[in-house]
């Protein structure tokens, strides 16, 4: 005998996660997590940005910490909220100016939605030529404070001047496509 299963749909579920944890950001509650770039910090929630960071996502699951600061070297103040905003609201209205800055910091935290468009623009770059001296690193410093807590020191150095001009080259022709996204 089959018993009958009914299906249980909250229509407005996404739009109200992204109120919610907005919300959440806005007024500071829940936090677990501080970043800090530029000499100023900024409060968020680790779930969030492991949910729209592998790079996050790697950080806090290899080194769990009740509350932990993640100092971000060579990382805009401004840079950092704006990707933070748009990890929580899915979209951010940007300068063209500042477009290739943010595309550069959302590739080194390996943003969801934007690392990803860039990543295959320089993939396909760097499959058509067969040098592969170009190299990134992003360094992440741990250093745990007396109560235990750890402190994050992240950062992120360009070996070759020839890497940054791809960069900029795949970044001035993914302004087109993050255009359409929002």
């Amino acid at each position: 005998m089959s018993v009958q299963q009914f299906c249980l749909r909250w229509n407005n579920h996404q739009p109200n996660f992204i109120s919610v944890f907005s919300s959440l950001l806005h007024n500071e509650t829940l936090v677990d997590v501080t970043l800090a770039a530029d000499g100023s910090q900024l409060q968020a929630h680790k779930v969030v940005l492991s949910a729209c960071s592998t790079y996050f996502e790697s950080l806090f699951t290899t080194n769990p910490c009740r509350h932990p600061i993640v100092i971000l070297k060579d990382v805009r103040y401004s840079d950092l909220k704006t990707l933070v905003d748009f990890m929580y609201y899915g979209e951010v209205n940007v300068s063209q100016e500042r477009l290739p800055h943010i595309i550069k910091t959302a590739e080194m935290l390996k943003i969801k939605g934007l690392a990803e468009m860039s990543d295959a623009a320089s993939l396909s770059k760097s499959e058509s030529k067969s040098s592969s001296s170009d190299t990134e690193t992003l360094t992440t410093n741990v250093i745990v404070n007396d109560d235990g807590e750890s402190l994050w020191r992240t950062s992120h150095t360009q070996h070759s001047l020839l890497h940054r001009q791809q960069a900029t080259q795949s970044t001035a022709g993914d302004v087109k496509d993050v255009k359409e996204n929002f």
